[in-house]
């Protein structure tokens, strides 16, 4: 019987890393790294705060609302990023399964996007920041899921 190769995507909202664990008992190997500071379209200057100008009573006045934060189109943008990132991993890496950690949105935005034939090897995704943590502790986060 041949060991289950599986994918591991873990994601926050600046980084995030491709590991792969390929045989039982030998942990998780990094082979991807992504940076949200590496791609321009991600950070595209947005204001702190919306425009507003008031003028004397009576007079016009213009106000506007964006209609997403700069904090959810960094992160639309990023997520863009990490898929494409996570389909060539899938496409060239042979793998049977996929294992998702990001905080709960950054999760939400992937699951919506992420690729049909991705989304069916799906095994489980943890509402969880893991990206800081090391290769070596990795595994424990992970013992209900998946032995690596």
């Amino acid at each position: 019987m041949r060991p289950v190769a599986t994918l591991v995507l873990l994601a926050s909202e600046g980084e995030a890393r491709l590991t792969e664990n390929r045989k039982k008992g030998e942990g998780l190997i990094q082979i991807g790294f992504l940076s949200a500071d590496d791609f321009a379209d991600v950070d595209q200057g947005f204001t702190e705060a919306p425009g507003r100008m008031s003028a004397a009573p009576g007079m016009g006045g213009h106000a506007f609302t964006p209609r997403e934060s700069e904090r959810d189109a960094r992160r639309t943008a990023f997520a863009g990023h990490i898929l494409e990132a996570l389909t060539k991993a899938w496409d060239k890496g042979n793998h049977d399964r996929l294992i998702i950690a990001a905080p709960p949105r950054l999760l939400g935005e992937l699951r919506d996007r992420i690729s049909r034939p991705i989304a069916a090897a799906l095994t489980a995704d943890l509402p969880k920041d893991l990206v800081k943590v090391p290769l070596k502790d990795l595994p424990a986060h992970f013992n209900d899921i998946a032995a690596f």
